[in-house]
């Protein structure tokens, strides 16, 4: 059940960037000063939308593919990552059908796992796709130790990273939610998938993150492919051709379950709903103040307030400033806070962990209900059971109003990336998302729990362990180190 190792090289590097830079400089990145009633003064303007939640990895992955199939005019789209591989290619040989259609396609990458892809790059040679770059590295062909060089030089324009992820199709359907592109997002993955979620919105919606596209697109923070990557004009797409061809030669399983998806894609039955969306501040970039956190604090201030009962689910349960502070608001006043995150064991972070091992004892104590994602969960709507990762970014307040968007709701989110999200106001959709969560909850989690004398249980069934399920004693040395990094505002 262990991750390939390309991806696991990738990710683990993506994590080890900024802490390369930590080693290299020997101090950490500091909090911004906030002034006293930052962003108070913005204003919220919900909109009318259907939304319909996507509730297999399967099926996530088949919607996009048939609203490329059954584009007429446009599609726009942004994600942190695409990764190299059947899902990923196959999404852009749909687009490039659809280009060749006259389908005007966009693109918008952020930079940090795009070095020399070739294979990215020729698309853009398609007069009718355009591609561009996020706030990207100077380095491109020497590999992660050039890239961390380069960010230890450049930290403080590399260090704010494009979060988003959004699906537009001819300004009539829009996918927003967790997943980026590529296999193991999909269910697809033999090393390694995400449990993760996405949301179908059509309405009125649709405008503010049209203009919100806009506005990112026309940034001076986006830099086109073909000014970053080298591709011969005669090409005819050969580096991306051969790839596509390989992964189709080399996966046909996958294949045929793409196609039995495609071929069985059920009526999509949507909800009324006003939808509140929330964006970040492109300013963010130049100063790291929590645009995105104080707009959603701000939106969801009277709900706190006075909330009987609150679902938080984050792949990354990190505080900011070693603070709680909107948990220790609901606990104090005895909301029922149920969180869900990954265990120490199922956490894709190598370093996520080693601060949330200290901090455990502390949410317990406040009174939450705390639910860890297994290591060994077994979600059944993915292809190949293998290791699976919690990526669920997500809120509902008295099941009634849920969060879907971008954000981890930990210090990186909060104070370097690029995020938006939208707070759904239904009954309905609240119900359908918690069900998504937590219906099987007995097999997905283990109920964490702190007892009188101080000690922590982790149950899930008839299971009972006394410390953190498969994460063993041999992390104490590498988690003392990380938190000698005081990293945390990196994480």
């Amino acid at each position: 059940m262990s991750m390939s190792k390309p991806f696991l090289i990738r990710l683990i590097m993506a994590i080890l960037l900024p802490l390369c830079s930590l080693i290299l400089s020997g101090c950490a990145s500091s909090y911004p000063e906030i002034e006293p009633g930052f962003e108070s003064d913005w204003q919220a303007q919900p909109h009318e939308a259907q939304v319909y939640l996507i509730p297999s990895a399967s099926e996530a992955l088949a919607r996009r593919i048939d609203a490329i199939r059954h584009a007429q005019q446009s599609i726009d789209i942004t994600y942190f990552s695409w990764n190299q591989d059947l899902s990923g290619l196959m999404l852009l040989n749909e687009l490039k059908l659809a280009a060749d259609r006259g389908v005007q396609v966009r693109i918008i990458l952020d930079d940090l796992l795009v070095f020399n892809e070739t294979w990215l790059a020729e698309l853009a040679q398609h007069q009718n796709i355009a591609l561009r770059i996020f706030n990207p590295f100077h380095s491109r062909k020497t590999g992660w130790l050039g890239r961390s060089l380069d960010f230890e030089r450049h930290k403080a324009q590399l260090d704010n990273r494009l979060h988003e992820k959004y699906f537009n199709v001819d300004g009539q359907v829009m996918i927003l939610g967790g997943r980026n592109i590529g296999d193991n997002y999909f269910g697809y993955s033999q090393e390694a998938n995400f449990f993760d979620l996405d949301v179908v919105f059509k309405g009125d919606i649709l405008q503010p993150f049209m203009m919100n596209y806009r506005q990112l697109w026309n940034s001076d923070l986006l830099s086109p492919i073909e000014q970053l990557i080298h591709t011969k004009g005669n090409s005819h797409y050969r580096h991306f051709d051969r790839a596509w061809q390989r992964h189709q030669d080399e996966q046909p399983q996958v294949l045929a379950a793409i196609s039995a998806s495609l071929a069985d894609l059920p009526t999509m039955h949507f909800i009324r709903a006003q939808v509140t969306p929330v964006f970040d501040s492109l300013n963010k970039v130049k100063d790291n103040k929590p645009y995105f956190r104080s707009r959603v604090e701000h939106l969801m201030n009277d709900a706190i307030a006075n909330a009987k009962k609150a679902v938080i689910s984050t792949p990354y349960l990190i505080p900011t400033q070693h603070r709680y502070d909107i948990i220790e608001t609901l606990t104090k006043q005895n909301t029922q806070v149920t969180l869900i995150t990954n265990s120490s064991a199922s956490n894709d972070s190598a370093f996520i962990p080693a601060y949330f091992e200290q901090y455990r004892p502390e949410l317990l104590a406040m009174g939450v209900d705390l639910y860890e994602f297994r290591d060994d969960a077994i979600n059944t709507d993915h292809l190949y059971h293998v290791a699976t990762y919690y990526h669920n970014k997500t809120f509902i307040f008295d099941d009634k109003l849920a969060y879907v968007g971008s954000s981890n709701f930990d210090p990186r989110s909060n104070f370097l990336n690029i995020e938006f999200g939208v707070v759904i106001d239904s009954p309905a959709f609240a119900e359908a998302l918690t069900h998504y969560l937590l219906a099987r909850k007995a097999d997905l989690y283990w109920h964490v729990t702190l007892a009188p004398d101080g000690s922590i249980s982790w149950h899930s069934g008839e299971e009972t362990h006394d410390a953190s399920p498969n994460y063993g004693g041999w992390h104490k040395l590498p988690d003392w180190f990380i938190r000698q990094l005081d990293s945390e505002f990196e994480l």
